[in-house]
């Protein structure tokens, strides 16, 4: 079984998934959190230094927290599109069918395809 699994996963790309999934999902929760934990102490802080320090590493986290949602949005608008599929040719061309009459014999014209007539004699 492992055999069929190693043939169809390329696991090489696997990890780089597992772990661009990883950074991308918990480190930027991690990074708000410290944002919110900072602008949070930084109101309560007494010291000047320590406010101000604190407010400095909500500063910086916020402006992570912005490049890593502006590089996603980035890499959601350059994504390669994908090919449009060829059109299907219809098997049959159906349209109605039109009578002349010509000198007293009905003949019906059948357009089936734009260089194709077939002419039946009704009689």
């Amino acid at each position: 079984m492992s055999a069929i699994a190693a043939a169809l996963v390329n696991w090489n790309e696997l990890w780089k998934i597992i772990l661009s999934a990883l950074v991308g999902g918990t480190g930027v929760v991690i990074v708000f959190a410290l944002l919110l934990l900072g602008i949070s102490r930084g109101q309560t802080a007494t010291k000047r230094a320590t406010r101000y320090g604190l407010y400095t590493l909500s500063g910086l986290c916020g402006i992570l927290v912005l490049a890593v949602a502006a590089i996603g949005i980035y890499a959601m608008t350059q994504k390669p599109s994908s090919t449009k599929p060829k059109p299907k040719t219809a098997a049959a061309t159906f349209a109605p069918a039109r009578a002349t009459e010509h000198r007293g014999l009905t003949t019906t014209l059948t357009r089936s395809d734009d260089h194709k007539v077939e002419r039946a004699a009704a009689g």
